[in-house]
């Protein structure tokens, strides 16, 4: 039996036990006779351990319920230890149980829905929720910038930035920046974890190319004192290619160009989160003449490198170990269909247990399986057409914990 099963046959046993008259009709002598032994017994004991092992591996929704148990339950699901506890166990699951997918539609009302990563996989139909999205001027939205650990960033105009655990419904809105936008400037945002300090921190490159040798202003921002700060400029003469840095292993990182005479030299810039110092990191050695501008994602918690190859593959590369060279691999080289376009695929955003990939291309889901080379198209109800799609996972995480 799941831990969800026992919990739910626990929960309604000792229910049936605090409240036996709580019946319709009278009882037989027989019933009562039953009812009276089983008053006598002891309520059925589970070890303070077991719960926690039990009840951590739960999903989040049951949890929010289950506080509703007993108060020991409620001071246990809201002990921080609990929640990194199930934050572990969740980012971990070999099942992707936990995690889900939010998609933004391609109207102008900028409507959330949320599905299951898993159901995409692996069944044929998937239904997918509605999100009340916590701001209510949904136009001034500038999109998805970052997830971690069950947080969603989102930039609101360039100018602040909006931290929301969809899973338990609670959000929090950073200051305004402060910096002097104007028509062309633009803000790259990225969404972290300082393993350090334990604090979560969105950074914020602010460039102004209407400004002669403009360079990249950067803020931090904490979640812990709730404040910006200013930190050393983006690395002089690198733009950021992408709005959205990828967070991996304690570190932001953007695909940056730098102009070389005719050419333009890219390179992966990194940013330490608790440090706040940057480094160079190096991309694999790949066909650069005959590809498109690289763009970063995160597939298993490695950083990836993705790139078009002459408008008839979509290429994938793997950093197994963050920071060294010689351990980029290529993972992926998805086909085009004929006659692509102008549209390109996006992500990728997950990879399952046998290999399969998830992406998006010309506004619709699709599944590759490199097996065989076969696509499918998810079928999610109620719901077609995505501008942006992001992966984050189910916690008890809350922005205003902090």
């Amino acid at each position: 039996m799941s831990s969800h099963g026992y919990l739910h046959r626990f929960t309604r046993k000792r229910e049936r036990l605090i409240n036996p008259m709580d019946r319709a009709s009278p009882l037989p002598s027989t019933s009562v006779q039953n009812q009276a032994m089983s008053e006598s017994l002891p309520l059925p004991f589970l070890p303070n351990e077991l719960v926690v092992e039990i009840l951590s591996r739960l999903p989040v929704k049951s949890l929010l319920q289950f506080r509703c148990v007993c108060k020991s339950w409620m001071s246990l699901i809201s002990d921080p230890y609990f929640m990194k506890k199930h934050l572990h166990l969740s980012t971990r699951s070999t099942h992707f149980t936990h995690h889900r997918i939010i998609l933004s539609d391609t109207t102008a009302e900028f409507h959330l829905k949320s599905c299951s990563v898993s159901s995409l996989f692996n069944s044929p139909s998937t239904v997918c929720d509605d999100l009340n999205y916590p701001v209510k001027n949904k136009f001034r939205h500038d999109g998805i910038v970052g997830s971690c650990n069950g947080l969603l960033c989102f930039a609101i105009k360039g100018d602040c930035a909006l931290l929301w655990n969809p899973s338990i419904r609670v959000s929090k809105k950073s200051p305004p920046l402060g910096n002097n936008w104007r028509p062309g400037c633009f803000t790259a945002f990225g969404l972290g974890y300082d393993h350090v300090t334990e604090d979560y921190k969105v950074v914020a490159v602010f460039s102004d190319p209407n400004e002669i040798y403009s360079e990249c202003k950067v803020k931090v921002y904490s979640m812990a004192t709730n404040s910006w700060r200013k930190i050393q400029d983006f690395p002089h003469g690198f733009s950021p290619y992408q709005n959205s840095g990828k967070f991996v292993s304690g570190t932001l990182n953007w695909a940056a160009c730098h102009p070389v005479g005719s050419t333009s030299l890219w390179v992966i810039v990194s940013l330490d989160l608790h440090k706040e110092t940057y480094r160079e990191v190096l991309p694999p050695d790949y066909e650069k003449e005959d590809c498109s501008t690289p763009t970063l994602s995160v597939l298993q918690e490695c950083l990836c490198m993705n790139y078009d190859y002459k408008k008839t593959h979509f290429v994938v590369w793997m950093m197994k170990d963050y920071g060294m060279r010689e351990s980029w691999f290529k993972l992926l080289s998805i086909p085009y269909l004929p006659n692509p376009e102008d549209f390109s695929y996006s992500g990728p955003y997950y990879v399952s247990e046998n290999g399969e990939v998830l992406l998006m291309f010309e506004f619709d889901l699709i599944i590759y399986d490199p097996r065989d080379n076969s696509f499918k198209y998810p079928r999610i109800e109620s719901g077609k057409g995505w501008f942006d799609a992001e992966v984050y996972v189910e916690t008890l995480v809350s922005p205003m914990k902090y």
